[in-house]
């Protein structure tokens, strides 16, 4: 009786143990897929869905792991549940590891940019300053530098253009700076636009409007709200090249984000490689012993099309801050004009010919076009800036 009795317990919680098992990666595998839909709409006016854009990454590891224990189990209904946002999210960051093309104009210089929030608490002062002169940045975007710090911060700072003067700017109210080697006017300090410190710096090859944002963390609305102001005001109608960099709090995931990203591109999704996660830096600990991983990627450096991204990347170390700097080499692109302003002759029999270039009637002066002829029935031109030059044709035999 006594074996028996056991023996049905025992049962009892094997059963119950499986069904609990599995509806736990139903409701796992249904709240996430509809947590991902809801992105769409209402997107992230709810709360669950801007939990889950900052920890979609992250999901991939329990999504693959449930979706391999479900196909084992051949539960197929599970399987398609569990596969929609597994297939979502990685087609989503595939980009992040896959090679991109590397063809642009440019002019052959590169400059550098480094963001770095450099921890309001963080005492370390050399250890941020060494940071900042391994990297050598032509430009330096800084977030929560105390103001009892910058005076001795700038001074560990003044090997960092051996040939050049160090230009310098500072918010005492915002804790923000910009640092570069080239001559900077600030513009202005613009606290309803998610503290966005705005300046000028004159280089060699013209004038860049940079922008250095640390909006705060809390307030999805009043943060949305202020980045679309920024946009609306100080980006889209601005002509000239662009460089908006520093701690968005917020992940590539988001609205916000995606509202950036429509009209600056993002040098870390151009030229990065990996999720490149800067937040928080392990100098952060659970009760002071357990040191948290980085979790999210938060710091971001956007530019305007007037340049090319070479490298982009998060370092290694952060200098005692919470944050790891991100750091992107750009140059600038030499023809900035798009396309579909160029007029072109390619008529039978006649050569070549670039007509105009619309906005610039000098520039197509510049310019040599190459009527190439692949095969029948096609016609293209190579473009070169300068005369001059020879080409030389290969024909590719299989």
């Amino acid at each position: 009786m006594l074996q028996t009795l056991i023996t049905t317990l025992l049962k009892g919680l094997f059963y119950t143990t499986r069904t609990t098992f599995w509806l736990g990666l139903w409701l796992f595998g249904l709240g996430v897929l509809l947590t991902y839909l809801l992105r769409w709409w209402p997107g992230d006016r709810l709360w669950p869905v801007r939990l889950l854009n900052y920890m979609i990454p992250w999901l991939l590891i329990p999504l693959v792991l449930a979706l391999i224990t479900a196909g084992l189990a051949r539960r197929h209904w599970l399987v398609a549940v569990l596969a929609i946002p597994t297939l979502f999210i990685s087609l989503t960051h595939a980009p992040l590891f896959l090679p991109r093309p590397c063809l642009a104009l440019t002019n052959g210089e590169t400059f550098k940019v480094l963001s770095y929030n450099v921890g309001r608490y963080n005492l370390d002062a050399a250890a941020m300053a060494a940071l900042i002169l391994q990297e050598q940045p032509d430009i330096l975007l800084l977030q929560e530098l105390k103001q009892d710090r910058v005076e001795a911060f700038i001074k560990t700072l003044a090997d960092l253009y051996p040939d050049a003067e160090l230009h310098f700017t500072y918010d005492s109210y915002t804790l923000q700076a910009v640092v570069s080697r080239y001559p900077l006017t600030p513009l202005a300090m613009m606290l309803e636009k998610g503290n966005a410190q705005k300046v000028l710096l004159e280089t060699p090859n013209g004038p860049i409007t940079v922008i250095n944002i640390h909006p705060h963390f809390r307030g999805w609305q009043r943060r949305y709200q202020q980045m679309s102001t920024l946009l609306a005001e100080d980006i889209i109608p601005a002509d000239g090249p662009i460089i908006l960099g520093g701690d968005f709090n917020t992940t590539d995931q988001t609205q916000i984000y995606r509202l950036v990203s429509q009209h600056l591109q993002n040098a870390h999704w151009e030229a990065g490689w990996g999720f490149g996660f800067t937040f928080p830096f392990p100098v952060r600990r659970i009760r002071g012993k357990y040191p948290l991983p980085q979790l999210v990627r938060i710091d971001h450096i956007f530019y305007s099309d007037h340049f090319f991204a070479h490298n982009a990347g998060t370092l290694t170390e952060s200098g005692g801050s919470d944050h790891l700097p991100v750091v992107a080499e750009f140059s600038w692109i030499k023809c900035t004009n798009p396309l579909d302003q160029f007029d072109v002759s390619l008529a039978p029999g006649d050569p070549a010919t670039l007509l105009n270039i619309r906005g610039d009637p000098l520039e197509a002066s510049r310019w040599s076009l190459q009527e190439l002829i692949p095969g029948p029935g096609y016609v293209a031109a190579l473009a070169v800036e300068g005369h001059g030059w020879r080409l030389v044709c290969w024909e590719w035999r299989e």
